[in-house]
């Protein structure tokens, strides 16, 4: 019997071969559309969550006048637990980079050496304990006495030396920044971290660390670099520790001779993310979830449509069966045969799409971990999901011709209508959903373009592309910089060479107490000043010129301009007035105020926060600057060649393993907008796959409504239509559903755009004239794929369909 009904729904599927195809691959794209987009929503609920004890573990924190702020003492988790018994355990690590970054050089036993990038952390042998990682290789006691112990994960240890037995290799750590060089040898491999978790990225830890960054008593990051987490014992209320502790000073070591009290509290690891200031990142997960289920939706709707269509112009053939006795059960099994065969198709397809398209998933930029085997993971879920659905709609359709008499299933064709209705309802959602994603790709497009004009000082396109940054950090490269710029200088190529201290990332930030000028009142102080040190020939690189006064002279290096930002707080005639600054050195610098130069964004790592520009102030490049980067603007013919053959002259002095940072403008406004550029590769990618699959419905829906009313149409010819009123006669549903689509998608649209703009400060208008673009060009995409099949219905000869009627 089994047979039977395969081979029925089989034939079936074959015989309606394009609508079936169409269907089915819609739902395979689809459903691998909507995994990968729910994977983002399905990982930030698992997040942390495969550690050990998680629900145990907690972050230290306080709250202050600006809100909640984490607690990055070193010694504040170990004297909490001293002073409550309620805790177990205290651990601090430091994953501060660039100190925490090593690049390995491995030399094989051939000579051949290799080079690997790894982060590892600093901690305490407690480390393990505390997160109940095994160790699998190496001697626990002298692990906890060895300093600088490199325990390293077993995914590390095979990737380095291709095996776990890796106690006692040794690797070099290439640290050309300082020039420095140091041996460290493989003490122990523990577990890999878990996944999906905050410690998945490293790649080990480093016990007992020596590194005077971290280690020496008089650094601040000794004290102030570490995250700090408690675990509280088994069965403790939260609630009422963290009531306790609101009534108790915490006392631990802040510096080398220095004690300091805190009133902190404790939040679980799982819930992190509540003490950082809401963003645009906060919601990424569910617009990506929202995404892909509208992709998922639209797919869906073909293959429903296509099911039910099915399902309903057998209910003849349903009547006939019941007629020769057939029960219930036998009709469910008949059509639930025929729509899990397509179902399963499809879910197959869309295990070999994702097979296909997942290394160029892994490429884009994630906080994550990109997991393909929890992907198939998903992937089956809603495959078992899916077939679930359809049992049910089959029996929801088993019901509906149950109502029907023997005599109504054989000659009655209301439902014929009424899921002609159904086709038009679905079609017109889809359309919404087309709608939405065009709307939101435009817009986001526009977004991204709006913001990085703000980010390059509205440069144009030439000047963002030929205007790069050559970073000349770093103890190896100090001794050559005045013979690079020299070289720089001598090339005909580069039109404009200027020395800088923080390059095109933007202006850096001065806490309180290191800036001051007369009459500075208490609120003044404690405002976030920026600050450039920088040649005054970036002015001209940056297009920017003074509105008040003038700018400082390549002599001049007691001068300074500032912007308006800082020309409004000081709430005076800045022009003349003397402002002290330190950053490198231990004494206070003094400039004379001598311009106003425009606001432009200055807090580049937040800068869509509500204030994305600082008061800032520009100082001229002092000679013994620590850092360095030289901004240069090159011929456009220039500009392909230039990063090739500046590296390969900064390679003959450090490793070659070893990154320079080259970057134009352009390129460096990317990287702060990398949220929004892959948003807008993502929406405009699935807009395409959406309207595909919407445009193959509707052709599909077309082709069988022409097909059906084929002996309608030659009547009207027969009675005198014109090809244009049979035409009109197809066309005006069409139409119909697109005024009623647009008028339902684009509020929403509005709503959806104005929620994701609150998190911008710089933010586009919302104007009348894209949504009149965008229903003019679907109205365009949508006459082109229903076009061709109503002017053939529209000309065929009516005596021909009459003879085949």
């Amino acid at each position: 019997m089994l047979k039977h009904y395969l081979k029925i729904a089989i034939r079936n599927l074959l015989k309606y071969k394009q609508q079936s195809l169409i269907s089915i691959i819609g739902l395979a794209v689809g459903v691998t559309c909507f995994a990968f987009c729910s994977y983002t929503l399905r990982t930030s609920m698992a997040w942390e969550r495969s550690i050990t004890d998680i629900d145990r573990i907690c972050i230290l924190y306080s709250e202050t006048e600006q809100g909640s702020e984490i607690c990055y003492e070193h010694y504040a988790p170990y004297a909490l637990a001293k002073a409550f018994p309620e805790i177990e355990s205290a651990i601090a690590y430091s994953n501060i980079g660039p100190y925490t970054d090593k690049l390995c050089e491995i030399t094989a036993a051939d000579g051949t050496v290799t080079y690997f990038n790894e982060v590892f952390l600093f901690s305490e042998p407690g480390f393990l304990d505390f997160f109940d990682i095994w160790l699998i290789n190496g001697n626990e006691k002298n692990i906890q006495q060895i300093p600088n112990a490199i325990l390293v994960t077993e995914k590390t240890a095979y990737k380095l030396f291709g095996t776990l037995d890796v106690v006692g290799k040794t690797f070099t750590n290439i640290d050309d920044f300082n020039d420095q060089k140091e041996v460290f040898t493989i003490q122990g491999v523990i577990e890999d971290f878990p996944v999906q978790s905050s410690l998945e990225r490293y790649s080990g830890i480093e016990l007992n660390t020596t590194n005077p960054a971290i280690a020496d008593p008089e650094s601040s990051m000794h004290y102030n670099g570490y995250s700090s987490y408690v675990k509280i014992k088994p069965g403790i209320n939260l609630s009422q520790l963290n009531k306790k502790l609101a009534n108790y000073n915490l006392e631990y070591l802040k510096g080398k001779d220095a004690i300091a009290e805190l009133k902190v509290q404790l939040k679980p690891l799982t819930q992190r993310r509540e003490l950082f200031l809401k963003g645009k990142f906060d919601s990424a997960e569910l617009i990506f979830f929202a995404i892909g289920a509208l992709v998922l939706l639209t797919a869906l709707f073909n293959y429903v449509i296509f099911i039910i269509g099915r399902m309903m112009n057998r209910i003849r053939e349903c009547g006939i069966r019941q007629v020769n006795g057939a029960e219930k059960w036998s009709l469910f099994t008949l059509l639930f045969t025929e729509a899990a065969i397509a179902f399963i198709v499809a879910c197959f397809l869309s295990f070999i799409i994702t097979e296909l398209i997942t290394p160029y998933i892994s490429n884009i930029q994630l906080y994550y971990t990109l997991n393909r085997s929890f992907i198939f993971k998903l992937l089956i879920q809603y495959s078992f999901v899916g077939l679930i659905l359809i049992a049910l709609l089959c029996l929801g359709v088993i019901g509906k011709i149950g109502k029907f008499s023997i005599i109504e299933s054989l000659f009655n064709d209301k439902t014929i209508r009424r899921h002609s209705i159904l086709r038009h309802l679905f079609i017109s959602i889809q359309l919404v959903i087309c709608f939405l994603f065009l709307g939101m790709t435009w817009f986001v497009l526009q977004q991204s373009k709006l913001l990085e004009s703000r980010l390059t000082a509205g440069l144009s396109e030439a000047d963002k592309t030929t205007l790069f940054e050559v970073s000349l950090n770093g103890d190896k490269f100090v001794p050559i910089r005045q013979d690079m710029l020299r070289k720089f200088e001598q090339n005909p190529k580069i039109k404009t060479v200027c020395r800088n201290a923080m390059g095109l990332s933007g202006a850096w930030q001065l806490g309180e107490g290191r800036f001051s000028w007369d009459g500075i009142t208490e609120q003044e102080a404690k405002t976030t000043l920026s600050h450039v040190y920088t040649d005054p020939s970036y002015f001209d690189l940056i297009n920017q010129k003074p509105v008040k006064g003038r700018l400082y002279k390549p002599e001049e290096t007691d001068k300074a301009i500032i912007n308006e930002s800082l020309a409004r707080l000081l709430n005076r005639d800045p022009i003349g007035m003397q402002i002290s600054v330190r950053y490198w050195g231990k004494e206070m610098t003094s400039y004379q105020i001598v311009g106003i130069l425009p606001d432009a964004i200055s807090n580049l790592n937040d800068w869509n926060s509500s204030q994305s520009v600082l008061p800032c102030i520009y100082m001229p490049f002092p000679e013994n600057s620590v850092n360095m980067s030289c901004l240069v603007k090159v011929s456009p013919e220039y500009r392909k060649d230039f990063t090739a053959e500046v590296k390969a002259e900064l390679y003959k002095y450090v490793n070659q393993a070893t990154p320079i940072y080259i970057n134009s403008m352009k390129e460096q406004a990317g990287f702060y907008l990398n949220y929004e550029q892959n948003l807008f590769r993502l929406i405009s990618i699935l807009s395409i796959v959406c309207i595909l699959i919407s445009l193959l419905g509707i052709y599909a829906s077309v082709t069988l409504s022409t097909e059906r009313r084929k002996k309608e149409v030659a009547i009207r010819k027969i009675n005198g239509a014109t090809p244009q009123t049979i035409l009109f006669m197809f066309c005006k549903s069409s139409i119909l559903q697109l005024f009623i689509s647009a008028a339902i998608a684009f509020p929403l649209l509005i709503m959806i755009l104005t929620s994701w703009l609150q998190h911008y400060t710089v933010r586009i208008p919302i104007g009348v004239i894209p949504f009149i673009i965008l229903f003019i060009l679907m109205v365009i995409v949508v006459a082109a794929t229903i076009i061709w099949q109503l002017r053939r219905i529209a000309n065929l000869n009516p005596a021909e369909i009459i003879k085949t009627e």
